[in-house]
């Protein structure tokens, strides 16, 4: 009995075994494994999906490799500097743009509006020639007294503009504005018989005289139209003396020394409508007021 294994008294213990695959406490391990890390399961392999020829190959997005993020540098005060400095000169810059373009359509305009104002001008110097019926007998007393139609056509125009009946408050008649003494003086040069005042205020008679009178003004003053226009507003003797006492040449004298001022003004309409009526008549540009009268200047220098 007390060599039972079974026997609880006292029994002798045999030192600790070392287990051994072969041993019996290896056979009685529990059932239950003690807690440890679950071992992952292999997820069941899918087929892999075939691909037509046609149809590209998707890509996992998942699998894709992420793109790496730049960082963002700090904005530096001489780049913000640098943007608002640009943006200043762009603004001033428009607005510079701006203001030269208004300033340059207003030019425009205002060249425009005197490009017109020109125009009419002269046209109305063309049209109250036309109208007036007494251009062919302006052409035929030129051309016989050899001075410039342009000329006595501008005279006419300041004198009366074309009124065969105009009286001035010193009763100076007709289209060129004759006085009753000269005419009386002229009729004896031209050896006019039975001549009357009022012959003044016919056209013809009247033109006749007055053309007579610029040639032979032209030929004391050398066929400057600046002295004969004067000579025939303001007088001979006048133009003479201003000419001794203002010109270096003692002989001639230009627009700007004419004393008086209705003369002046009177000669500077004068050489506006000579300019205007000579560019029609002879299709150039006459520069005023030191334009001379090429067929009075003729005349004066014997030709």
């Amino acid at each position: 009995m007390s060599n039972s294994p079974w026997n609880v008294k006292n029994r002798r213990r045999r030192a600790p075994q070392p287990l051994t695959p072969q041993s019996a406490q290896v056979k009685h391990v529990p059932l239950t494994p003690p807690a440890s890390d679950p071992v992952p399961t292999e997820a069941p392999r899918r087929r892999p999906r075939r691909v037509s020829k046609h149809q590209a190959p998707q890509v996992n997005q998942a699998q894709a490799a992420p793109k790496p993020q730049r960082k963002r540098q700090p904005v530096s005060k001489v780049y913000l500097g640098i943007v608002a400095a640009l943006l200043v000169f762009a603004i001033i810059t428009g607005t510079l743009f701006l203001i030269n373009r208004q300033r340059m359509n207003q030019l425009v305009e205002e060249r425009a509006a005197e490009a017109q104002r020109i125009l009419d001008f002269k046209q109305s110097h063309y049209r109250v020639r036309e109208r007036s019926g007494y251009h062919d007998l302006i052409k035929k007393y030129a051309e016989e007294y050899r001075i410039s139609p342009s000329f006595l056509s501008a005279i006419i125009k300041c004198e009366s503009s074309y009124d065969a009946r105009a009286v001035s408050r010193v009763n100076a008649r007709g289209l060129m504005q004759i006085m009753p003494d000269t005419g009386t003086w002229l009729a004896g040069r031209l050896d006019l018989k039975n001549y009357q005042p009022d012959a003044l205020f016919d056209p013809e008679t009247n033109i006749r005289f007055g053309a007579f009178y610029l040639a032979y003004l032209s030929d004391m003053f050398a066929g400057s139209p600046v002295m004969v226009a004067s000579a025939y507003h303001a007088g001979a003797n006048n133009v003479k003396h201003w000419a001794l006492t203002r010109a270096e040449d003692k002989k001639t004298i230009t627009l700007d020394m004419i004393p008086m001022d209705d003369t002046r003004s009177y000669v500077r309409k004068v050489m506006d409508a000579y300019a205007i009526y000579f560019e029609q008549d002879e299709g150039g540009t006459a520069d005023l007021p030191g334009m001379q009268l090429f067929d009075l200047q003729r005349i004066g220098a014997g030709k």
